[in-house]
């Protein structure tokens, strides 16, 4: 007889993935979670930066329109302003600070320091463009500008001493701008307080640096003219001798 064939019990499927395949499956979908993370990071930084932007370019805005209105009134060129000069300043002054708190800079501070001293109010002109050179030293437009007005408001001050201090400080600047004024202001206050020899040097400083400054230009025709006045008193004494008769 024939032997009898064994039935083989059909083989279970395998529920159990393979430990690579597994692993491979975790490592894509760990990648696929650090890459939407990295997509929304992305998203969330460009929605801030272009927040931050639109708000810097606004803020921008708005601070230099209060300075034009400022400005404006500073100089009297808007219809709006007021007869009275006090007044005029007073409200430059107020859109000036706007201006700076709205957004820090150099010109709004000027500005503040030049109406303050337009208002008499020389104390607080000092404080506020002392601040200039300190919190913006690179400025090379705005450093010479406030320097030679804090020297005209120590003066206006009766401090002599403080005012030459300012006017040293724009001749040693780095920048160039204003230095020949600097040079031939610091001659007329040494001259004004007697130091008639060091006004002569300083004045000799300017024409040897700046001699094309139109300061220059003026301390040689001051010169000249007190020369010809010198000549002529001069040429005058001797005729007068002539004519005078001699007494009996």
């Amino acid at each position: 007889m024939p032997k009898s064939i064994k039935k083989r019990p059909p083989k279970k499927a395998r529920t159990e993935e393979i430990p690579v395949y597994s692993e491979l499956k975790q490592t894509i979908a760990r990648r696929q979670k650090a890459v939407l993370v990295a997509a929304v990071s992305a998203a969330v930084v460009l929605a801030l930066a272009a927040g931050l932007y639109f708000h810097h370019t606004g803020t921008v805005r708005r601070a230099n329109g209060y300075n034009a209105r400022g400005y404006a009134l500073f100089y009297g060129l808007s219809p709006e302003a007021p007869a009275s000069d006090q007044l005029r300043y007073q409200q430059a002054l107020s859109w000036f600070e706007k201006a700076y708190g709205e957004r820090k800079s150099a010109y709004s501070l000027y500005y503040i320091g030049a109406s303050q001293y337009e208002l008499g109010q020389y104390a607080q002109a000092v404080a506020t463009l002392q601040r200039i050179y300190s919190r913006y030293p690179d400025d090379a437009q705005f450093v010479p500008l406030s320097l030679y007005k804090l020297a005209m408001t120590e003066l206006k001050l009766g401090k002599n001493d403080d005012a030459l201090k300012y006017l040293r400080m724009m001749e040693n600047s780095q920048f160039d701008s204003l230095k020949d004024m600097a040079y031939y202001e610091d001659g007329r206050l040494l001259e004004s307080m007697g130091k008639k020899d060091e006004a002569r040097q300083k004045f000799a400083e300017l024409m040897q640096k700046f001699p094309q400054s139109p300061y220059s230009m003026d301390i040689r025709a001051q010169e000249a003219a007190q020369q010809g006045a010198a000549k002529a008193g001069a040429q005058k004494q001797p005729a007068a001798q002539k004519q005078k008769k001699p007494g009996k």
